[in-house]
Order: structure tokens, then C-alpha cells, then sequence
């Protein structure tokens, strides 16, 4: 049997989302040769499942004040809307922006508490309140009461950045089959080595200064391959709701309750047939709403839309659900962590972006960590990965 082809890169990267693809940009970007992995088709999973929002921080200000993760978020959406534009080293100017901010919209019982807070120096520059001479349509009612403010984040579509992003690195870009043609060697925690198969049979060594473990939820079960313990992996799941009726209005928005967290949050898409979407997260998709079958989802979806916006008609409106899995590092409540993560093992970096709006501060931290040795380009005989699909185009 002939030795295997021997081809050495700067960075490997495991993994086919926003993250990864966005990380592997950034390194090119810089003259890194790289290699990016998946055994997925291109954004399956959180970031075709993600709600596009490009978060500031606001949402997780809506108690009354500025947390953690509020300031880790502040410049996000000055990074996104730069490559929006075709600015920096990641060009999203092919991708569609599909509302540069988002409405925030109280209950009544609410109202003082939220004009208090967004009308404070914390959050001035960031958000604005809106006349109601000035109400968008969707709440263009004397039945709505509460109060309605302009919060300057965008919201992108989902689809068309993983395209993007995928059309960046298309050349450095293989799908693999961890069963068939692909495997990691390791030692001592660290990676020596992946072996693949190529599509004519010849065998590959492929060995790189560092190895990204960007695979999202498929990075719990790279870890164990590699033999480390740590850092171990939560899953916060999701039960989304997804409602679907001709002539949607445009809906940005995030609802501001009592609670913690914001009872509704939605967005509008448009699916791979030209019908619009109404995409439901927030407190309703988490803790409760996962309990719950699909049955019981739709029909406390129902109920909530019903006692907030009454003036909604939603009669004739298609409903179904998604379920799903946010995956990062475990943290001591369960609660999110409140920045992007990343942590190098030896020649190994892990990492999660935690949140889409977070992507680019998890490539800043990986590139902070490789550099360009080899340089120059990885050639390999495997297949392309094809595209996913997100939550609203799925069977």
C-alpha cells in the first residue's frame, strides 16, 4: 500500500455554519492556508435555525439594566452591517439585510418601567421611542397600549449569509463522512493528524498547525474522539414557532413582559416558495414551550398572540413548529454565557460562537490564536457540501 499524500495548513477547521464559515474569512483573509470539514450540509442546525437578529445587547437589558451580556453584544451590529457592506475582511454585500433595526414593544402594565430604562443615558444612541403618528402598520391601532420603540439592530437573512459565507471559502471547502472517508488521529489531547479518503481511493495525512472545533453540537462529540474532558458542552433546546399566511406584515420585533426575558420575539422571511413567515422565539420557544408537543405549542401560540396583539388576524394562518438545540460550553446556572468562547487545548482550539451576532468576536479570538505559516492553498479530491435549509423550508 503507498504512503498516504501528506498535506500540511495552517488551520483546519471542524464544522459548517455561520461560525466556522465566518472564522475561515477572517484567516484567509489574513494568508492562512485553511481547510474547512463538515459532515453536514452548510448551516444546518443553529445557524439556518437562527432568527437573523443581530443583537446590541438591548434585549438582555429589558430588566432594567445593562448585563454582561448586553456590553459583550454592544458592537456587534456595527461589525455585521460594515461586512453588510463590503467592508473588512469578511464581504457579506451579496447577502440580504431584511430590516436594519427592530421594534421593541411593551404590554401596558409595563409602560413606565420601559420608557424609564430606554429613555436613560445607558442605552441613548441606541434606541429612540416612536411617535404614534409614526406607528408601523402592525401596530397602527388604537387596541395596542403599551409603548413602541426603534432599537438599532439589524436583522439579516439566514440563508443568504451562509451562502456568502460559504461563497468565500468555496475553494477550501470539502464535505467529509466521519464513518467512511474521514478520521482524527489524537494523542495526549491534542490532534496529530486527520486521515481522509479521497474520492478516487488515494489517502490524504492532513496536519495543521491548529485545529477549530467549530461543529456546534457536533463539537461534544469531536471532544470525545480527542479524549478531553473539558470543556463540556450544554444544550439549551428550543421549541420555535413558525406561522405562515399570504401577506404577513414586515415584524421585527422583541416583546417587553414582566419577566426576565421577553415573552415573543419574531421575525419575517420568506420561504423557498415566496410565502412569508413569521419566525416566534423568545420565552415561549424555551423552558415550558419544549415540554410541549407540537399540538400544544400551536395552540399556546395561539393563546399568546391572542391575549397580546387581539387586533392580529391569524384565522387563517398555517402553524408548525421546530425544534432545535443552542450548543456552547456548560456553564454553572445553565444560562447562556455571556460572550463568544473560545479555548485552545495543546494545538486545539474549541469553540462557540453562542450566539450568530457573536461570530465575529469568536473569529477574532482564533485568529489571535493561529497565524500564517504555510500559507497557499489545500487541494483535496472530496466533495462539495450542499446547502441546508432553515427551519421554515423544511418537510
Amino acid at each position: 500500500m503507498s504512503e498516504p499524500r501528506h498535506i500540511d495548513a495552517d488551520t483546519v477547521i471542524i464544522g459548517g455554519g455561520v461560525a466556522a464559515l465566518w472564522t475561515a474569512n477572517v484567516l484567509k483573509n489574513a494568508g492562512q492556508s485553511i481547510c474547512v470539514l463538515t459532515n453536514s450540509p452548510l448551516g444546518e442546525g443553529q445557524s439556518l435555525a437562527a432568527q437573523g437578529v443581530i443583537h446590541g445587547g438591548l434585549k438582555y437589558a429589558v430588566g432594567g439594566k445593562l448585563t454582561e451580556s448586553s456590553e459583550a453584544l454592544a458592537r456587534m451590529p456595527e461589525r455585521w452591517l460594515a461586512a453588510l457592506d463590503g467592508v473588512g475582511p469578511v464581504d457579506l454585500s451579496g447577502a440580504e439585510l431584511l430590516c436594519d433595526h427592530q421594534l421593541l414593544w411593551s404590554l401596558p402594565n409595563v409602560v413606565s418601567q420601559v420608557v424609564g430604562f430606554f429613555g436613560s443615558k445607558a442605552v441613548r444612541g441606541r434606541s429612540a421611542g416612536i411617535k404614534r403618528d409614526d406607528y408601523p402598520p402592525i401596530f397602527d391601532t388604537p387596541d395596542y397600549r403599551g409603548k413602541l420603540f426603534r432599537v438599532d439592530e439589524p436583522v439579516v437573512d439566514p440563508v443568504s449569509i451562509t451562502r456568502e459565507l460559504a461563497a468565500g471559502v468555496a475553494n477550501e471547502t470539502w464535505q467529509i463522512d466521519w464513518e467512511t472517508n474521514a478520521q482524527l488521529e489524537a494523542e495526549e489531547g491534542e490532534i496529530k493528524a486527520m486521515h481522509l479518503t479521497e474520492s478516487d481511493g488515494s489517502s490524504i495525512k492532513l496536519t495543521a498547525s491548529r485545529y477549530l472545533l467549530a461543529a456546534g453540537a457536533g463539537n461534544g462529540e469531536l471532544l470525545s474522539q480527542v479524549g478531553i474532558q473539558r470543556p463540556e458542552m450544554q444544550l439549551r433546546p428550543l421549541h420555535q414557532l413558525i406561522i405562515r399566511q399570504k401577506d404577513l406584515p414586515d415584524f421585527y420585533s422583541v416583546c417587553v413582559g414582566t419577566g426576565a426575558k421577553p415573552p415573543l420575539v419574531s421575525t419575517t422571511h420568506t420561504d423557498s416558495e415566496g410565502r412569508r413567515v413569521w419566525y416566534i422565539g423568545g420565552d415561549i420557544a424555551e423552558q415550558e414551550g419544549v415540554a410541549r408537543t407540537e399540538e400544544e405549542q400551536i395552540a399556546a401560540g395561539k393563546k399568546l398572540f391572542a391575549q397580546l396583539m387581539p387586533w392580529i388576524d391569524l384565522s387563517n394562518a398555517e402553524w408548525f413548529t421546530w425544534r432545535g438545540n443552542r450548543a456552547e460550553p456548560l456553564t454553572g446556572t445553565g444560562d447562556r454565557p455571556s460572550g463568544a468562547y473560545c479555548e485552545r487545548f495543546g494545538n486545539l482550539l474549541v469553540g462557540w460562537p453562542t450566539k450568530l451576532a457573536l461570530a465575529p468576536d469568536l473569529a477574532d479570538q482564533v485568529l489571535a490564536e493561529t497565524e500564517a505559516r504555510v500559507g497557499g492553498s489545500v487541494v483535496l479530491n472530496l466533495p462539495r457540501p450542499s446547502m441546508g435549509k432553515p427551519p421554515w423550508d423544511l418537510p
